[in-house]
């Protein structure tokens, strides 16, 4: 299990700052959400990833999947292409642009794609939720399914489809107050991840990383962090 923290910024300088101080502080990843920068600058970033490439998420989240990327899809896929340059350690792109643009799964070496799926209105019943794992996992990374919980019961159903997955391959939980339960015992299931944050969550339901840290430490997961 690895902790990450997920971080955004309007300007490089700053998104360093927050990658520097979340590795500093113990974090064994960091998710850089690039859809929060005003400008994309390919030159710009690789300063902001120098050094730390082994231990990085780059995320340009789309507008449809709760990102604030405002360009036009054509020029979200292009930059893309353009991340894998940057080798970072993985690469989160929505499983319904990997469908379409199949050829994004075909460029990586040193990464490991994240095929992702959210949903911010609800967590979908069991045969929806199996069918997007299903093809989550079929471009041979590592998958991930987010949803939002209305009830508790909604976790259940997010971690039974986790603890049916390969262990390792799947990330899964679901978002908001509600969904607090799974993010806290999807690694305990297998998932390979898990997010927080250091002050502002760029997520409903993350929780800091010290008290992720020390969360797990009281659950005794101490030494697979």
């Amino acid at each position: 299990m690895k902790v990450c923290v997920s971080v955004g910024a309007k300007t490089y300088a700053l998104l360093k700052k927050k990658a520097d101080a979340a590795i500093k502080l113990g974090a064994d990843l960091v998710e850089l959400r690039l859809d929060y920068l005003r400008t994309f600058d390919v030159e710009k970033l690789k300063n902001v990833t120098k050094g730390i490439e082994g231990r990085c998420i780059l995320t340009l989240r789309s507008s449809k999947e709760g990102g604030r990327f405002t360009g036009d899809e054509a020029k979200r896929i292009q930059l893309l292409y353009h991340l894998t340059d940057l080798k970072p350690a993985y690469i989160d792109i929505e499983l319904d642009t990997v469908k379409k643009e199949k050829k994004l799964t075909e460029v990586y070496t040193k990464t490991t794609l994240i095929a992702s799926k959210h949903s911010f209105t609800n967590t979908p019943n069991q045969s929806t939720l199996s069918r997007w794992v299903e093809e989550a996992l079929s471009f041979g990374g590592v998958g991930k399914v987010v949803t939002t919980a209305r009830r508790f019961e909604d976790n259940l159903r997010v971690l039974e489809v986790l603890k049916q997955a390969p262990k390792g391959r799947l990330i899964a939980f679901c978002m908001g107050e509600l969904g607090l339960v799974s993010r806290v015992l999807a690694p305990m299931l297998g998932s390979p991840i898990v997010y927080s944050c250091l002050k502002e969550a760029t997520a409903p339901g993350q929780i800091e990383l010290s008290e992720a840290l020390r969360l797990y430490r009281v659950l005794g997961y101490e030494d697979r962090l």
